[in-house]
């Protein structure tokens, strides 16, 4: 199955850090799905998370979705899938270390706030397809970086693919096993 990976906006009516905002960013994650299932040709509704807030799959297809202020994203596929976006913007220094040791960082080109991004989404790409939390950082380990858009990872002795698409600032990154990924923008 094609990954057809949906970036939707995300309406900035609301600024401050409210639980609004954040019911605002949820349901743009929900339009995202909707637009990804209408691509996929599969149903819009029915879409369920269980009671530790992780997807869970419906007839045989799995689904993943992230949001942040301006953006939100989401894939349908007939395997586990994660997907995440994240706005590139400076950090706490000491976050580098927190995301990746040494080996790691020297694949990348950079430790650059970009190359930040591009290996948190994708570690967080491979940790939501495997249906674990951010804790499981550190055992995510990147192994090679191909080219500016994709990176392999190791979670669990298993490789994961992982594809990125740059767009407004934000970086996105779905999971992609031996899938051509298509990204759609939602303008």
């Amino acid at each position: 199955m094609n990954l057809h990976p949906v970036l939707f906006p995300v309406p900035q009516e609301l600024v401050a850090r409210t639980p609004e905002r954040v019911r605002v960013q949820r349901t743009a994650a929900r339009e995202a799905l909707r637009h990804c299932a209408r691509l996929c040709g599969v149903p819009e509704e029915g879409w369920e998370k269980n009671a530790d807030d992780v997807p869970q799959p419906q007839d045989g297809l799995y689904w993943s979705v992230s949001h942040k202020r301006h953006w939100a994203a989401a894939v349908i596929t007939d395997h586990p899938v994660g997907i995440d976006i994240e706005r590139i913007e400076e950090k706490r220094p000491e976050m580098f270390d927190e995301l990746a040791g040494p080996d790691e960082w020297a694949l990348l080109p950079a430790r650059s706030w970009p190359d930040f991004f591009r290996l948190w989404t994708a570690k967080e790409a491979t940790l939501k397809a495997n249906g674990t939390g951010i804790a499981g950082f550190r055992s995510c380990r990147l192994t090679s970086v191909p080219d500016d858009h994709s990176l392999t990872l190791e979670y669990q002795t298993r490789p994961w693919r992982v594809e990125q698409f740059y767009h407004d600032n934000h970086i996105a990154a779905v999971t992609a096993e031996m899938d051509t990924v298509t990204w759609h923008v939602v303008e």
